[in-house]
Formats: C-alpha cells, structure tokens, sequence
C-alpha cells in the first residue's frame, strides 16, 4: 500500500478534488442501492466544473476521473471511482470496468468495491491537515455563509460603480478566515451569485464570470438574500430559470404533461415609478430605429407607432436614474440581450461609445 505522501505526488490536483469529494460521500452510500450514489452531473455541480466535452463523462475523464481511476488501480485501493454512475442506467461507463479487466455487467465485484470503499479508512489520504471538505454546490453552506457572501459582492458592486479602487481577493480572504472555507471556495461562490444576477437581468460584476454550477434551491437562497439585503421585495423567478436549463441540458426530455390549469400565487413587489415623459422623449429621439442594433424597429404597434422599448442602460434596480442621459429606446431582441445575453457588457459600452447624450451615472 502507498504512503499519503507518495499520493499527493502521484495523483494530481484534479484527482484529488475528486477522491474528497467522493470519500465525502461516502456515509451516504449504500454499496446495494445505487440510487444512492453519485451522478456526472452531481459531480460537475459539487466541484464547479465547466463542461469539458461532447458528454459529461468525458468531460469529468478530463478533469480528475482519469486521474483518480488510475491511481486506485495501481496502488490497489478500493475502486471509489464506481461511486459516480450514468443516472438513467445507475452503472458506472465501461472504462470503469475495463480498468480492472472486468466484464460490463460484473456488478457484484462493482458493487463489492463499493463496500470495500465504506470500510477504508481514507483519512491519510485526505485529511489535508484536518480541513474539511467543502461542497462548491452549496448544499452544505450556512444561511450566514451564503448571506455574507451576498453582501460582501453588492458591496464590491457598488465600489465598481463608484469607481472606487478594491481588491477581490481581501474580500474572499475575510471570508475565508472568518467562516473556516478557502478563499477559492468564495471566489466560485461570487461567480454563482454573477450567474443568479444575470438570471434575473441584472447587471454582474466584471471579473467573476457567471457560474452556473448551482442548484435551484441555492440559487433561490441566493435570490431571496439579494432581496433582504437591498430592501426590495421581488416575484421568485431563478430557481424557476434554472430548472428551465437544466431541463434543457437533460440528453432525453420527454413530453411532460404540464398543467391544465396552472395555479396563482400573489406577492407583493416592489415597481418603480417611472416617467412617462421621459420614455416619450427617448422614443421620439430614436425616430424609429433601435439605438443599439441601429435596425429599424420590427413592426408597428396597433397604434401605428415603431414599437421600441426603452431601457436603462443602467438598470432599475442597480439604482439608476430615470432621465434621458440612462436611457435608450431599443428593439425587443436587444432589450432581451442587454438583461439576460452573454455579450450585454461589451453591448452596454458599445452604447455608451455610440449614444451621445448617454453619461455614466
């Protein structure tokens, strides 16, 4: 058997993320139920992995399985990596199999590693000086944690629009010290609450990329602190958009039934009162022509008017104002892509650059 020192030579950094995350799971675990183990997805999601691949198995082969595959296979531990199955056909893929030169269907011997993986005592591989392992998918993060996290991001928001120099690191490292998590695991955290803001169409924060690695209950979570800690009441929509998108990503979605009759819900929000002279004065200006695309508006409304939307290129509800200096009339599509598009940054400055009477609030 292998010393932990020879491991952390041997198996590389993405492996190791993987053996944690799985040696974590592993109370779980029952070896007979494999309902119980972990999915492709599961593991993308609990690491924060990009997609790297046709497939998520391939993707995850690149990032870590390989890796950790063979490193169990030469120093004859347990097969962990049997833990991670095909959800639809609850087994591993086949290379897990012909690792070990083992048939397909051998799922006794599958299972039996499985057990043989609950009784190993892993600790010299993964104790990491007593550090806990932490779950990047959030389902093990506090309110508190995840709270803080929230206002230490719109605090860094406001610095940016104030121009005010920060460093994003000091803010992850008091985080980190203050709640026991590395300062990496903040900096995902951050980019999680980028992808929720954006969900919303809202504006993120320059440098931390929106990550969609998060499930629906912890981006709602994240939404709801969003709120409270802006004061402002608002209709729950991201746990709703992500489940939209993980539907999406699903290889098989078969025809679901939906709802007859869909049920109501009433809430209370929060509207912005908004003056209606000044989208009178913003759409006569654009005469008709979107200010963004610079295409003529797609059709006529009933009232034989261009039918143009104004937006505020600085939002609503990052407290911009409502004057004609933040406001442009704009096609339905680019309204669309300057809330919710991969490129609305680069399409706000290109406005900013185009637009005379636009001025930085």
């Amino acid at each position: 058997m292998m010393s932990a020192s020879s491991y952390a030579v041997t198996l590389d950094e993405s492996g190791q993320r993987l053996l944690k995350l799985l040696v974590s799971k592993l109370a779980e675990v029952k070896p007979n139920d494999p309902r119980t183990f972990i999915s492709y997805k599961q593991v993308h999601d609990a690491l924060n992995l990009p997609v790297e691949g046709q497939t998520l198995g391939r993707s995850l082969q690149q990032q870590g399985l390989n890796s950790l595959a063979n490193w169990t296979a030469r120093t004859g531990v347990p097969g962990i990596t049997g833990l991670i199955v095909d959800k639809e056909k609850l087994t591993p893929g086949l290379g897990y199999f012909n690792l070990y030169a083992r048939q397909p269907d051998d799922f006794t011997w599958w299972l039996a590693e499985i057990q043989k993986a609950k009784s190993f005592d892993w600790t010299p591989f993964v104790s990491d000086n007593g550090a806990r392992m932490e779950s990047l998918a959030g389902d093990d993060w506090t309110n508190a944690e995840l709270r803080a996290a929230v206002v230490a991001y719109l605090e860094m928001q406001r610095l940016d629009r104030e121009s005010t120099k920060f460093t994003k690191k000091q803010y992850y490292d008091t985080l980190a010290a203050r709640f026991g998590r590395s300062s990496k695991a903040f900096e995902y955290r951050m980019q999680n609450i980028s992808y929720v803001l954006s969900l919303m169409g809202r504006d993120w924060l320059s440098g931390l990329k929106p990550a969609r690695n998060v499930g629906a209950k912890v981006a709602a979570q994240i939404e709801k602190l969003i709120a409270e800690a802006e004061n402002k009441s608002s209709t729950p929509i991201v746990a709703f958009e992500v489940e939209v998108r993980e539907g999406i990503r699903k290889k098989m979605l078969c025809e679901p039934e939906g709802n007859r009759a869909p049920p109501t819900s009433v809430s209370s929000v929060s509207q912005y009162q908004r003056d209606p002279l000044v989208r009178a004065w913003v759409l006569k200006e654009a005469r008709g022509v979107c200010e963004c695309c610079e295409e003529p508006a797609p059709f006529d409304g009933v009232d034989g008017l261009p039918f143009l939307e104004v937006h505020h290129v600085r939002k609503l509800a990052e407290n911009g104002p409502d004057i004609p200096s933040n406001a442009v009339a704009v096609c339905p599509n680019c309204h669309r892509a300057l809330h919710y598009g991969v490129h609305a940054k680069e399409l706000i400055e290109s406005l900013y650059q185009r637009v005379n009477r636009l001025k930085r609030e």
